[in-house]
């Protein structure tokens, strides 16, 4: 009898704590796709909201500042210098681009 208890009480915990689990991943994706239709209407209406980050926001300035002004960048070195800094390499060209106004 105190087995069968034992056995009844963890088959009541791993079934609630499955459909715990359940809920809430269904309410987790419900959520994303919430905010991705919010973020799709933004964009069509063109009210386009950005998070500045921090980390970002310096490579950024320093990758202004090591480009060089030529006007032609190869694709190896685009792609190089986009690996050392953890950016895209169109950030890297426009970075390239706008040095190159404003020199």
């Amino acid at each position: 009898m105190n087995i069968e208890y034992i056995l009844y009480t963890t088959l009541v915990f791993i079934v609630s704590i499955s459909v715990y689990g359940i809920y809430f991943i269904q309410k987790t994706k419900r959520e994303s796709q919430l905010l991705l239709k919010r973020n799709i209407s933004l964009l069509r209406e063109e009210k386009i909201i950005s998070a500045v980050e921090p980390n970002r926001t310096k490579k950024r300035r320093k990758l202004l500042r090591r480009i060089k002004s030529n006007n032609e960048l190869n694709e190896l070195k685009v792609l190089s210098e986009a690996q050392k800094s953890k950016l895209s390499a169109g950030e890297v060209l426009l970075a390239q681009r706008i040095n190159s106004y404003s020199n």
